[in-house]
């Protein structure tokens, strides 16, 4: 009889203990973020999500939808970010997963309490991660998160999400991850360009009507002094020289007030401080391997070497002058002199305590080297038609 009584303890536990996947969730019992934005007004730490439905994300047999992907935005505020992200809990029907966030969005007002209020609570759950894209806007960040890509393709395929494709294509001002933002902005002296978001509706049109999409317009600055200053893409087309991530950038040449030719540059750069007395004068060369991407008005090589040398060299002043006027260290050159001469950065600086404000350009030469000149010949232009 005893041993009757074990047996059927010791099968009521294996019974039980082959129950399986009884607490396993599935894929549609979970809602998935996949971007998170922020703001801040009256007080108030406002917080955005983003999902998607599934189906728009996965790849689909049998080509694209032709339905527009599903998106949802959700909004929420509180005393912190972490209590309104709480309280997006309260409408969210499911389990909310936070581990395919691809993306961070900040308006000004909520970059002007610092980006760390809002990523702490962020940061210490496992289940994120630091690799989000981090991007500003002026635009309504519900707008922002509801831009959908062409045919219909989920969001997921947005430069919001996968900006690096976009970018070494025609790089202009580097994408930023949360990791790159919040080792850099802790350095001495160094300035963060975060770029910004717009939503531009007059470049496509679909079916004859505008299909509105997203585009980097400019760029923030953020450093450990709160300069929190815009500048836009044609204001900032000197940093693209400076920049050491800069694959491929487009250049219009001109002469004589006429376009001639149009290249296509990657460029390598150095920057070297001399201290003048109590001013930091910043010497910067620039390698610029380019290649000749149009030709509608034949030059000679070293013409178009002297032309191509003016220009970057002309960008590279004019930023930096819109720089000066703001009193913001567009190309970080504080950082520079902190890595060359740390006694002369301390000295002027009070070592960080204040940002370095007296500083100058040096001499900037750039060094133009025509690479290739693509499927024709650079040497003559014959009339085709």
């Amino acid at each position: 009889m005893r041993n009757i009584l074990v047996k059927c303890v010791i099968g009521i536990f294996l019974l039980g203990s082959l129950t399986g996947c009884w607490d396993m969730k599935t894929i549609q019992d979970t809602n998935y973020m996949t971007a998170v934005g922020f703001d801040y007004k009256d007080g108030k730490f406002i917080v955005y999500g983003q999902m998607l439905d599934f189906a728009s994300v996965a790849k689909q047999e049998g080509g694209q939808s032709t339905q527009p992907p599903l998106i949802w935005v959700g909004k929420e505020e509180g005393a912190t970010p972490s209590e309104a992200f709480n309280k997006l809990y309260k409408t969210s029907q499911q389990r909310v997963f936070w581990g395919h966030i691809g993306a961070y969005l900040f308006t000004k007002r909520a970059l002007g309490q610092g980006i760390g209020k809002y990523t702490d609570g962020s940061i210490r759950y496992s289940e994120t991660r630091f690799t989000q894209w981090v991007y500003s806007t002026d635009q309504p960040i519900e707008s922002v998160f509801s831009i959908v890509p062409f045919f219909n393709v989920s969001p997921m395929s947005s430069i919001l999400m996968q900006p690096t494709d976009n970018y070494r294509q025609s790089s202009y001002i580097v994408p930023r991850r949360l990791f790159g933002v919040v080792s850099h902005i802790r350095e001495p002296g160094q300035m963060i360009m975060l770029p910004s978001l717009d939503i531009v509706k007059d470049v496509w049109l679909k079916n004859e009507k505008p299909d509105p999409k997203l585009m980097v317009n400019g760029a923030y600055t953020l450093n450990l002094h709160h300069q929190l200053e815009w500048f836009s893409l044609t204001e900032l087309l000197g940093l693209r020289w400076l920049n050491e991530h800069t694959k491929r950038t487009p250049l219009l040449i001109y002469k004589e007030g006429k376009p001639i030719q149009n290249v296509l540059i990657k460029p390598k750069s150095h920057i070297k401080v001399r201290v003048d007395g109590d001013l930091p004068v910043f010497d910067l060369e620039i390698a610029a391997a380019t290649a000749v991407a149009e030709v509608f008005e034949l030059v000679d090589e070293d013409t178009l070497e002297q032309l191509v040398s003016k220009e970057v060299t002309e960008e590279v002043e004019r930023t930096f002058q819109h720089g000066q006027n703001r009193g913001a260290d567009v190309y970080g050159l504080e950082h520079v002199l902190y890595r060359q001469n740390s006694a002369a950065w301390g000295k002027l600086t009070n070592y960080g305590t204040n940002p370095l404000t007296d500083y100058k350009l040096g001499n900037i030469i750039v060094k133009v080297k025509i690479t290739n000149t693509g499927m024709l010949k650079m040497k003559e232009k014959n009339q085709q038609y």
